[in-house]
């Protein structure tokens, strides 16, 4: 990301594209679409009133377009988006997993589109008191030295941020252990119903907060982040069996 008042676009006005507005509005001119529009109330409420409601064309043509879309809408957002990039510009997502969304914007987007996938490994909610060193994955596709290196000075310099490059596939095995296992048990802790106790002992207390973290999340992200991770489903079986191994250790000693 250059730091010139450069036209930026966001497609897809969700949580986070609402959310990354905000924090990028210092330094760009912005345009956002989203087949649902959201009204400029929604958008002056999160702190994204600065984001001109565009259509797709004109967001797609901006100098950066950002796609904030769920994995599953990403294939139909790049091939109706496509048509309207220029030469040159940079293309970037800021999806949950990466091997997937890399293999569908290589494929869908112009051969003359430079394409740079990240991970902000942050939400609204974790977010909400500011970015600054909070992290972010970075995954150069189709970029050259120098465009790589304005965009890493951008995050870092300007945003705060701690970048961490990386591969999709690299990506993707962490993000199994850090992501998928950690989200799944917030989610099946969050089912369970953990009630409040005069009793509650610290370790008690520490579940009911890690039980939160699936409150924060959309059921779509939750999708991307199991079922987008080609590494996702080895992990949480594996959890799965080691709870029924302790399990049936425990019988046999009932």
């Amino acid at each position: 990301m250059e730091t010139e008042r450069q036209k930026l676009g966001i497609i897809g006005l969700g949580a986070f594209g609402r959310f990354m507005a905000k924090h990028l509005s210092p330094w760009f001119d912005l345009k956002g679409y989203d087949p649902a529009m959201p009204s400029p109330e929604i958008m002056a409420g999160d702190g994204a009133e600065k984001v001109e409601l565009a259509s797709l064309a004109e967001t797609a043509s901006c100098d950066i377009v950002v796609f904030s879309v769920p994995v599953e809408a990403l294939a139909g957002a790049a091939g109706t988006a496509a048509k309207y990039m220029r030469p040159g510009i940079l293309a970037m997502d800021v999806t949950s997993v990466k091997v997937r969304p890399v293999a569908i914007l290589s494929r869908l987007l112009p051969k003359n589109v430079d394409l740079f996938c990240t991970h902000p490994l942050f939400g609204p909610q974790s977010g909400r008191s500011g970015i600054a060193s909070l992290r972010i994955a970075l995954c150069p596709v189709r970029v050259d030295r120098e465009r790589y290196h304005r965009v890493f000075d951008f995050l870092t310099d300007r945003l705060r941020l701690l970048a961490i490059k990386t591969t999709p596939e690299d990506h993707d095995r962490e993000m199994a252990k850090v992501q998928a296992m950690t989200h799944f048990m917030s989610r099946v802790l969050k089912e369970i119903g953990l009630e409040p106790s005069p009793m509650a002992t610290r370790a008690y207390e520490k579940l009911q907060e890690f039980s939160v973290i699936a409150l924060s999340d959309s059921w779509d992200l939750f999708l991307t982040i199991q079922n987008g991770n080609p590494y996702a489903l080895e992990t949480r079986r594996r959890l799965i069996e080691e709870m029924e191994k302790l399990e049936r250790r425990l019988e046999c000693n009932s």
